[in-house]
């Protein structure tokens, strides 16, 4: 019997990691904040905060989902009190994006977060040589590369 890892194994592998995920982004992660927020929503008030006065286009573009799911996410956080929809400085048929207090609240949580996670990844990665990050790397792009395909057939 082979040491290497078949496709088939390797495949389950990466559906468990996504499942794990997945799971991961439908819980809680921040409270006491005035609202309980899931990680879906955290990334998109990240998202929204990387780039001030970005419209719901450009939001779903960067986050590799669609205008709809990206628009019910708004809605939500609009309610919410984390996001505000303004009229575009450049266009009169556009809202752009902007964060409220309470939305650069979560943000600077969610560094906190991201700096014990960055440092919990480095610690892994240290484990392999650099080639191997390099490599996850190019082979995340080409799965990405993949799933688009299978998204316009």
């Amino acid at each position: 019997m082979s040491n290497h890892i078949t496709t088939d194994q390797l495949c389950d592998l990466f559906l468990q990691t996504m499942n794990q995920y997945n799971q991961l982004e439908k819980q809680i992660h921040l409270r006491g904040i005035g609202s309980e927020l899931r990680l879906s929503e955290i990334h998109t008030i990240i998202a929204i905060n990387r780039q001030d006065n970005q419209n719901i286009t450009v939001l779903a573009k960067k986050q590799g989902i669609s205008k709809s799911a990206v628009s019910q996410m708004v809605s939500k956080l609009v309610k919410k009190g984390f996001i505000t929809k303004e009229p575009s400085p450049e266009t009169d048929n556009e809202v752009v994006l902007r964060l409220t207090e309470s939305g650069k609240s979560v943000c600077m949580e969610h560094e906190q977060q991201h700096q014990w996670l960055r440092k919990q990844l480095s610690d892994i990665f240290s484990k392999y040589p650099s080639e191997t990050t390099d490599t996850l790397a190019k082979l995340a792009v080409d799965v990405q590369k993949m799933w688009n395909l299978l998204s316009q057939n």
